[in-house]
């Protein structure tokens, strides 16, 4: 017979845990961990049905009272009842999840034996010994547990200064299909969020069983993180969503329903109850700083940012198509014409002859947008610093990207794209410090994550250039730079054969030739074999005159130690003031170490003043130290 409330209420043995309840207890030899009132009390309701499946509604009536309660509010209690327990979502020994269904205690419970009732005639204790008992208690209590050992845990009272908006799960029937709504919904709670004064707003991953939100709080360094979900039904949704502390309380949970177009009203009540909740009064409703004005133009400008976030050459082309038809339905939607300039941008790669044209697509697009919405004015800086990089105007370039982060709202795209520009000016130590801020806006972008690994490679700590290019592969991601940047590290980790099927990828990416690729890693492969090494050399100068990427030959001959070869690719580049039809990389790779046989060429301080280089860097307190061999500023 399954124990009863009351049987349990008087604690019980969980495997190696001895469970008190009345003091939210969890104990084993020294080791002490306090438990929740909530999740104390879904643990007594997994454990009073004796390893049978416990569904949601019944946790929700019994732990809940019946109230409307969030997924991710049961989904959260049960993920800190297994870190407390040491538990493991995937090789559950305590708590088993059982698919669409609900979840079961797997450990058997032990009740303790129960006490003998008292003998007839045996003597009671003098009432004028209880005052004395109760004294006695206290002070045993207290040597047991310690002043520093509270009878329960107790929330969190301080303020609330920053918050991980993570990712939103998705409910709909048609996950494929409705993806792009629950994106974009989580992107403009953050924008929404970010108008909160003194608040910090910051993107995480999905709570799941393994990954609570005290984890997640800590690894982002947060006090508090939002979890939810979306539930899309034809043209219904539904947002429920979840505010949980860093030591694990519910702060606040709600649920919103709408049409699908209204996804920015409903995100607006989202961040207008939220931003109630940590401050503890209400205020003034959240306003979007701007939003579609139709349904039509809501749902192309979504979709077109799901696109725009996988950064191939097709869906780049996709979410060019749909930004622009966002921006003809609603000219007034400043946003569109953002994402729309830097879609062209971003196109520019995969259009090297056509650079110079497409910069100019994306300055003029950026002005419209901010004369239609000057909601945008500060954020369409990152398109002018993209530009003036590319053209090696490195004052404007870090003038329009400091005018982008000094804005209301920074998109972690202007931390990507400064932090690419740091590079290429030698501030590899800034480069990667923006990197990284980029990336902890949004840890589960690809485009981020590798953009940090990169910036680990150029500074050669390989430790962590590993470990982000493995977490960017796992993600997928599709953008050729990432490839390139891998290809390097897997040279530098003698990885040959990987490297060649990665550069191979890159170039597939590119729709460019990759003839070059076999012959100069077949010499790499080999490098004592002189007949393999020739091809290797004529392969690069075939490289040289058939135009191919500047920066791919000034590597190809650098991985032979061809020094002068290098410095003259690299002098003509610098003297023809075509810097713009190539990727910005090739600035940026006379940094690598396997390039130090340029930085080492008596020509190289010519070649960093015809870059304009020495001169920015004077305008700035910085120059070249050689016997460094990096850039050093008064600063440092």
């Amino acid at each position: 017979m399954p124990p009863t409330f009351t049987d349990l209420q008087g604690g019980f043995e969980l495997g190696p845990w001895t469970v008190v309840p009345e003091r939210g207890l969890l104990r084993q030899g020294d080791v002490k961990e306090h438990l929740e009132p909530m999740v104390m009390d879904v643990l007594m309701v997994l454990a009073g049905h004796q390893g049978s499946v416990v569904t949601r509604d019944q946790l929700v009536d019994a732990v809940w009272d019946g109230r409307f309660v969030a997924d991710e509010a049961i989904v959260a209690k049960i993920a800190t009842l297994r870190h407390k327990l040491g538990d493991d979502a995937r090789h559950p020994v305590y708590v088993e999840t059982i698919p669409r269904r609900g979840y079961r205690l797997m450990m058997p419970i032990t009740l303790p034996e129960v006490a003998e009732p008292e003998v007839a005639g045996k003597s009671r204790l003098p009432i004028y010994l209880f005052p004395m008992v109760a004294v006695i208690a206290i002070i045993t209590a207290w040597a047991i547990w310690g002043p520093d050992d509270p009878p329960g845990p107790q929330p969190d009272d301080g303020p609330i200064g920053s918050v991980a908006v993570l990712q939103f799960r998705n409910l709909s029937d048609d996950q494929e299909i409705f993806q792009y709504i629950v994106d974009g919904f989580r992107e403009e709670l953050v924008i929404s969020l970010d108008q909160v004064p003194n608040l910090d707003i910051t993107r995480g991953p999905q709570l799941s069983d393994d990954r609570t939100a005290a984890t997640i709080a800590k690894e982002l360094g947060v006090d508090a993180v939002i979890s939810g979900s979306l539930r899309a039904d034809g043209d219904e949704i539904r947002i429920t969503a979840v505010l949980i502390s860093a030591n694990g309380f519910q702060i606040w949970t709600g649920r919103s329903d709408g049409a699908a177009g209204d996804v920015f009203r409903l995100q607006e009540n989202v961040a207008t109850e939220v931003r109630n909740a940590i401050l503890g009064e209400t205020g003034e409703q959240i306003r979007a700083a701007s939003r579609p004005a139709s349904s039509e133009a809501f749902d192309k400008y979504m979709r077109g940012r799901f696109f725009l976030n996988k950064r191939d050459a097709e869906s780049l082309r996709r979410a060019e198509i749909l930004f622009q038809e966002t921006v003809e339905n609603d000219p007034k939607f400043g946003p569109a014409y953002l994402r729309l300039a830097m879609t062209h941008l971003l196109l520019s790669d995969y259009s090297a002859g056509r650079r110079p044209e497409i910069f100019e697509q994306a300055i003029d697009v950026a002005t419209q947008g901010v004369e239609a919405d000057p909601s945008i004015r500060e954020p369409a800086q990152m398109i002018h610093g993209f530009v003036h990089h590319q053209y090696g105007n490195w004052s404007d370039a870090a003038n329009a990207f400091d005018a982008a982060l000094r804005g209301k709202t920074v998109y972690p795209t202007t931390y990507q794209w400064h932090s690419r520009l740091l590079s290429a000016l030698g501030l590899l130590d800034r480069s990667l410090q923006q990197a990284i801020r980029a990336r902890a806006m949004e840890p589960a972008s690809q485009v981020l994550t590798s953009r940090v690994a990169n910036a680990y490679l150029w500074i050669n700590d390989i430790p962590n250039a590993r470990r982000y290019f493995e977490e960017a592969n796992n993600m997928g991601i599709g953008a050729p730079i990432h490839h390139f940047g891998y290809t390097m590290f897997l040279i530098r980790d003698d990885r040959i054969e990987e490297a060649r099927a990665s550069v191979k990828v890159a170039a597939e990416l590119l729709q460019a030739d990759d003839s070059w690729v076999d012959p100069i890693f077949n010499s790499l492969a080999n490098p004592d074999n002189q007949e393999l090494r020739g091809i290797a050399f004529a392969t690069a100068e075939h490289m040289v005159a058939e135009g191919f990427p500047p920066y791919v030959t000034m590597i190809a001959w650098a991985l032979f130690g061809q020094a002068d070869r290098v410095m003259d690719i690299a002098v003509q580049l610098a003297e023809s003031g075509r810097m713009y039809e190539n990727e910005s990389a090739q600035v940026e790779i006379i940094y690598l170490d396997e390039l130090k046989l340029l930085r080492d060429h008596e020509q190289f301080p010519m070649l960093l003043q015809k870059l304009g280089l020495t001169d920015y860097w004077a305008s700035i307190g910085c120059q070249w130290s050689k016997d460094k061999d990096k850039v050093q500023c008064d600063a440092s």
